[in-house]
């Protein structure tokens, strides 16, 4: 069984699509797409363990999403069962991104400290990608937890070393 460690969460399933059981699944970015394309398996987490799909066929619906035929998967009920699951493969398939050209993939930002111009607000423990706006999910210095939007206009830095990311986020967002 491979550990949860070796894998990386690329996306999600959104709805079965059609009656044999082929998914319809939204992927984080196009290395994750490129990443399917080399992969023999994906991973979906099923009543607490990561369980391996094997990949029979896939084709493209969009630039973010893919039609996917697994083995074992053949009834438009099966595949209802993986709606809105996320969806893994192994972290060996994706590049590595967090640092060579600026990018990162979300879950390689949990554990920093948000920084505004007034100091830390708080830590990011984790992200909400489930809707068209990526939130971060952060534990305030109060405690509290806040949603803060994941924008790319509103990240001012990101330094790996010092595993800080500054933004210029609105303000009272932390005070509400």
């Amino acid at each position: 069984m491979i550990p949860l460690s070796d894998l990386v969460e690329v996306g999600s399933f959104t709805k079965p699509h059609g009656l044999r059981g082929e998914m319809s699944a939204i992927f984080d970015s196009e290395e994750a797409i490129g990443a399917v394309e080399d992969a023999r398996h994906l991973f979906v987490e099923l009543d607490g363990l990561m369980v391996p799909f094997s990949i029979l066929s896939y084709r493209p619906k969009g630039t973010e999403t893919l039609l996917l035929t697994l083995k074992g998967i053949d009834t438009q009920d099966f595949a209802s069962k993986l709606t809105n699951k996320p969806v893994y493969l192994e972290a060996s398939l994706l590049p590595e991104t967090a640092g060579e050209d600026g990018s990162f993939y979300l879950e390689d930002l949990v554990g920093f400290t948000i920084f505004t111009e007034d100091g830390p607000v708080g830590e990011i423990t984790g992200y909400d990608d489930s809707t068209d706006n990526l939130l971060f999910e952060v534990r305030a210095k109060n405690g509290s937890e806040v949603l803060v939007p994941a924008v790319g206009d509103m990240i001012t830095e990101i330094d790996e070393d010092a595993r800080t990311v500054t933004m210029d986020l609105p303000g009272g967002l932390f005070s509400l």
